[in-house]
Formats: C-alpha cells, structure tokens, sequence
C-alpha cells in the first residue's frame, strides 16, 4: 500500500505544473443500459430504480433481478456490465480531475484520463469489465468474500457464488489484457491469468464489509467479521482450498461478446473483437484443467501422538487471512492512501495559490 501511496502522489505531483488545481476527487458513475428490473442503494442504503443516465459516485450499490443486465459506465473510461441476480458495490472510486474527462463521453476515451483508484465489490454473481489502459499510477480491483482480482486494460468476468455455510467460489476470466488474481486463504500471492484463461478457486468465505459497516444483505458473513478488518475474520477459516486455472471454452469467449453487444453502448468493433477469439477457442471437452494450489484441509492431516500412544496436544497455529492492506485492494487502507494522497495535493495546490509576499515587479 506504500507503494500505491507513493506512486499515485508523484503521478498527481507531476501533473501540478499543467493543472494548477488538480486534486483527486470523487469519480463519477453513469448508468447506461439497463434491461429488465434493477435497484440502486445509496450509502445510507436509501433503494430507488436504477435508471439510464443516472450518475451516482462511491459507495452505490447495485442489485440486478433474475433476468436483468446493467451498464455501469465510469469517468475513468471504463464499462461495467452487472449481469442477472447481482449484487455489486462502487466501494471506492476516486480520480484526478482532468479537462479530458467529459460528462456523457467517457466510452469515447482511447485510454484513461488521469490516476484513478477503483475499488468494486461483487458479493453476489458476475460481472463483465471492459477497461482501457490504465495510467501506471492507477489501481482497479474486483473484491469478493474469497479473493481479488488486479486489472489492468483488458476484458475480463469476475464471479462469485457462494458454496455451502462458510465457503465461495470466484471464477476469473480474462478475455484480453492482464489480470491477477490472489485468493486469500492460500497465501500464496497473485496468480496471473492470461489472455484466453480463466481461474477458479473454492475457499473459505470472509467478510467484504468496512470495518464499522454491516454487511449488505445477501453479502457472505463471518463470526466476528463486522468488528475486523476488511477480508478477515476473527476466526481461522475451515475447510480446503483449491485452485485451477483452465482455457476459456468457446461457449463462455462467445457469451461475453454476446452479453457486450446486447447490453452495453460500448462500439460494435469491441464485440466483433471477442466473438473472433471465440472461435479461436477450444470446446468444453477439450479443456483439462492444471491444478494450482490444493493445500490440505485441516482434517487430513495425520493425529500426532505421543510416546505412550495417547493423542498429543494440538500445536497453535495462526490462522491465514486476508491482507489487510495491498496494492490489489484493501477498505479502510485504501481510504487511508485517499486521504493522505489528497492532503498532500491539496497542501501542495495551496502552496502554489499563496500570493508571492515579496514582489520583484
């Protein structure tokens, strides 16, 4: 997160000379298409229907119905497909203002404006993102009860559904560009997804919700969870992980195009794009899937015991969670690096306003 912090201030700093007011600011949202029945929450969780035109900032939050479809279309020149039964939250949206970014325009930017921090929480079924290349200082995650997803310019399909009481399942896709994904009971770091692949990861469950913010209903909860921080809970998380990266099937490239072309504003040629790389695409039946990561659950391991044969006393483990604080995503660290990255262009901008008190004309 300090490198987050570090970078995103230069990049702002670098960008004072030009813009002698520039500050990060609050992104903006604008509802595109919208196809069947869809609901918006503000923050103090007020519901109305989810409109085209709408323009809504951080902190909205997006449930779609069983045959519904919603295009979010954000000022950093990103598209943001909810697909049916969905539940998706703006958490943090924040960007430096730039004369490029034009309100009703923002599907027209070749690439993005200026640094952004996107942060977008899925805590129920699946999105399909379609984002231009990101400035190097920008970050755009996905976050999900089970792991997060780093994108860059690229499209790609996050979903999660949950399995059972305690455990979730995040499938990630990536179609074009680079994604990452990190599950965060495995401990063992971002995996890369490439273009053509997809990840798929079962693990335990934890709790999407800030710290001091009740859950969204529908949104997987942990014992404990809401007093903790973001992505962990108070206790260990039971159960196996596992982890398998495969091909995207012909069917699944083709539904994304599909799904782009029916439900977005987003030009024809994009669409095309990916129905072409579908074709190109293996079929269902020939795709075997490479195990990742399969740690043992908890229940395999053997019963230590000691000399006399009697069981021993079980060791004292610590149990794996969540970062709290990464450069893939984070609640209350990344509304930590905002705020400390706006005081310092602010203080910066006031700086450079101040009349000169000893004038040399």
């Amino acid at each position: 997160m300090n490198t987050l912090f570090r970078s995103l201030t230069l990049a702002v700093l670098a960008l004072l000379p030009a813009v002698a007011s520039a500050a990060l600011q609050n992104g903006k949202v604008q509802v595109g298409m919208v196809k069947g029945t869809a609901t918006l929450f503000d923050p103090a969780a007020k519901q109305s229907a989810l409109a085209s035109g709408r323009v809504f900032e951080q902190g909205y939050r997006v449930e779609t119905s069983a045959a519904s479809t919603a295009e979010l279309i954000l000022s950093n020149g990103s598209t943001l497909i909810v697909n049916p039964d969905s539940q998706v939250e703006v958490r943090t949206f924040r960007q430096v203002v730039s004369e490029l970014i034009i309100d009703g325009e923002y599907q027209k930017l070749e690439k993005e404006p200026s640094p952004s921090v996107t942060e977008i929480v899925v805590t129920r079924g699946k999105v399909i993102g379609e984002v231009r290349k990101l400035n190097p200082q920008s970050s755009y995650v996905i976050k999900t009860p089970v792991g997060v997803a780093r994108i860059r310019g690229t499209i790609y399909t996050v979903q999660y559904s949950t399995v059972g009481a305690n455990a979730g399942k995040l499938v990630v896709g990536c179609v074009k560009g680079s994604v990452e994904a990190t599950v965060y009971s495995a401990n063992s770091g971002p995996v890369s997804v490439e273009p053509g692949k997809q990840i798929s990861a079962t693990a335990p469950a934890q709790s999407t919700a800030a710290a001091g913010e009740a859950p969204a209903p529908g949104a997987t909860t942990q014992p404990g969870a809401e007093t903790t921080q973001p992505g962990v809970s108070d206790a260990a998380p039971t159960g196996s992980v596992t982890i398998s990266l495969a091909d995207m099937d012909k069917a699944t490239i083709s539904a994304v195009g599909a799904t782009i072309a029916a439900s977005t504003s987003l030009p024809a040629a994009i669409s095309q794009g990916v129905e072409a790389q579908a074709q190109l695409a293996p079929s269902a039946d020939q795709i075997t899937p490479v195990n990742v990561s399969t740690p043992k659950s908890t229940g395999s391991d053997p019963v230590a015991t000691n000399a006399d044969g009697t069981p021993a006393a079980p060791k004292a483990t610590t149990p794996p969670t969540a970062p709290a604080s990464t450069s893939t995503g984070g609640g209350n660290a990344l509304d930590a690096t905002i705020n400390k990255i706006t005081d310092t262009v602010q203080k910066v901008v006031e700086k450079q306003q101040q009349p000169n008190p000893s004038p040399t004309n």
